[in-house]
C-alpha cells in the first residue's frame, strides 16, 4: 500500500491469523491504527438534492469519506507495524465508530508479525 506518492511500506496484511506462501517467524505484539473524519454538510446537502433525481447518489459523501478514513488507518496500523520491525500484520480487523453528528472514526487493528517466505518445493 502507498502513501500517497511516497514509498511503499512494504507491510502485508491478512484478516486472517496466517499468511499463504509465508511462515510466522516472530510475534512483536498487538498494532494499531485509526482515522477520523467527516462529511461537510454542503456536501451532504447536495447529494440529497441530487438523489432526488438519482437515488444512489445519496450515499456518495459517505463511501468516500469511509474508504479515506479506512485507507488512512491501515496505513497508520503499518506504519506502526514497521516501528516494531515487522513486515506483516495478521488478524486484521476494521472498526467503524459513529463519534459525533456526522463525524465518523476507523479503528485497524492486528497483531505485528516477522514473517519469511516458505521455499518453493521442486
Amino acid at each position: 500500500m502507498k502513501k500517497g506518492k511516497g514509498e511503499d511500506i512494504n507491510v502485508l496484511l491478512s484478516s486472517t491469523d496466517s499468511i499463504p506462501g509465508f511462515s510466522i517467524r516472530r510475534s512483536l505484539g498487538f498494532v494499531t491504527g485509526s482515522a477520523s473524519g467527516t462529511v461537510h454538510a454542503n456536501s451532504a446537502l447536495y447529494s440529497f438534492l441530487a438523489s432526488l433525481i438519482h437515488p444512489e447518489r445519496r450515499t456518495e459523501p459517505y463511501d468516500r469519506l469511509f474508504r479515506s478514513i479506512r485507507h488512512r488507518a491501515l496505513l497508520r496500523l503499518m506504519e506502526n507495524a514497521r516501528k516494531l520491525g515487522a513486515n506483516a500484520v495478521v488478524g486484521v480487523r476494521i472498526s467503524f465508530y459513529r463519534v459525533g453528528y456526522g463525524f465518523y472514526e476507523a479503528f485497524a487493528y492486528g497483531t505485528a508479525v516477522e514473517v519469511i517466505k516458505n521455499e518453493e518445493e521442486p
